[in-house]
């Protein structure tokens, strides 16, 4: 147990409250808003303390505790985003119930919505007469979003090119589409270096640009974007800077991200000089996840 000296910024009555949520594995639900309103009225200094009370729940058995050790160095790794795919929840009573809280809170769901999207975007893809289709994914991780659609879609004429810089993701990708090798290409390579060898119906990037600065997020538009071929588009994921579980990723999960407003998507597609009448920004359901999309010149 931390000491009491560490505690001494909380209240005791948060203090017994957490306490008792780390005993049963996490909070139940009608405890969810509770606990919420003690993590986003944290003061900064009260952070470590904070942390303490709820040590024993912040390790690789749970969603936020995965986030906050970051075993393969770090935020949003492709294992917490598959997870977060397939709703996984630690059968574990001792941890269960923080995974259940993680998967209902805004900021999961925003993740899962986001993947449907992209599901929608491959579906219409296919749907266009042609030959093969060729879509590109920068920061592929576990490619679990391919993989349900090629599970949903077997006859899909989408070639994928996923670049990744992290081998561990690569292999965790190719080992749950070894059913659809001859549809997927894997790039280890940081995305900033790799150049594509082809033109592309669909560039997406789900999460990636999230944890770029602007002029690395500009440098990388106009670095893609040539790459599109008649009538493709360049699709940029970005969590809004309204998304209502920022707090909670950052104190839970040690996890930062660089929220964006739509103003400051479209904003950046045009310092890379994209044309204004090709560019909008869309939302998933939950208005967490934005989405620039930049459709190829003419």
């Amino acid at each position: 147990m931390p000491s009491s000296s560490s505690l001494n910024q909380l209240s005791e009555e948060d203090q017994n409250f957490l306490n008792t949520l780390v005993e049963k594995g996490g909070p139940e639900p009608h405890e969810y808003s509770e606990f919420a309103a003690i993590v986003n009225n944290l003061e900064d200094q009260e952070l470590e303390y904070f942390r303490n009370v709820i040590r024993e729940s912040l390790d690789e058995n749970t969603l936020i505790g995965h986030g906050f050790v970051k075993p393969f160095g770090y935020p949003g790794d492709f294992t917490i985003i598959h997870n977060i795919y397939k709703v996984h929840v630690n059968p574990d009573n001792k941890y269960g119930n923080w995974d259940r809280f993680f998967q209902n809170q805004a900021g999961a769901q925003a993740v899962r919505n986001r993947k449907d999207y992209f599901l929608k975007r491959c579906a219409e893809i296919d749907n266009v007469s042609g030959e093969a289709k060729h879509v590109l994914i920068l920061g592929s991780g576990p490619a679990t979003d391919v993989n349900e659609y090629l599970q949903n879609n077997p006859h899909s004429k989408i070639k994928f090119d996923l670049v990744d810089f992290d081998q561990n993701a690569i292999d965790f990708a190719k080992k749950q589409n070894e059913p659809f090798k001859d549809s997927i290409k894997y790039f280890k390579i940081n995305v900033l270096r790799y150049k594509p060898y082809q033109w592309y119906d669909l560039i997406w990037s789900a999460g990636l640009f999230d944890y770029f600065k602007d002029k690395h997020f500009v440098y990388m538009v106009n670095k893609y974007y040539k790459y599109l071929s008649d009538g493709g588009e360049f699709i940029i994921g970005n969590f809004s800077n309204s998304n209502p579980t920022r707090r909670l990723m950052e104190v839970l999960s040690d996890w930062y991200l660089v929220h964006r407003s739509k103003n400051d998507l479209v904003r950046m597609a045009l310092e890379a000089e994209a044309a204004e009448e090709l560019v909008e920004v869309e939302m998933e359901e939950l208005g967490v996840n934005l989405f620039l999309r930049i459709k190829a010149a003419s």
